[in-house]
């Protein structure tokens, strides 16, 4: 199981997709039903993304969203790692799955969770202005 998700920090908003699998095709689905799904302030919006390589393909259709890569080995700058460390933290750290569907149902309680947190997510996914 594999979730790609994005955060807007300025609201908290949070959105996932579960996947099988990470790639191209993956990462394509999830920003064409993202650019769909969320509500923009603005007409071009800023992804920040790790060094994946299905991140960086050339034939990605972006739609609202402008490509941010991260230099290498720095996700502390990467507003979702913040909340994927909190979920973890909070619904992992000493759960043990007996089956596949108890790890299913545990991650989609975790997501639910994370979604309707929005005010915390603002806090946990501060990007400064100022330095």
């Amino acid at each position: 199981m594999n979730v790609t998700g994005a955060v807007l920090p300025r609201t908290g908003e949070f959105y996932a997709l579960e996947f099988s699998h990470s790639d191209r095709e993956v990462f394509q689905n999830f920003l064409d039903h993202a650019d769909k799904d969320l509500y923009f302030e603005h007409p071009r919006n800023l992804l920040i993304l790790e060094n994946a390589s299905w991140h960086k393909s050339k034939s990605l259709d972006w739609g609202k969203f402008a490509p941010v890569y991260l230099p290498p080995y720095s996700p502390y700058l990467n507003p979702i790692e913040r909340l994927w460390h909190i979920m973890k933290a909070e619904w992992f750290s000493s759960f043990y799955a007996k089956t596949k569907d108890q790890l299913i149902d545990r991650l989609s309680q975790a997501l639910m969770w994370i979604i309707d947190r929005k005010n915390e997510n603002t806090k946990t996914c501060d990007i400064p202005t100022e330095l």
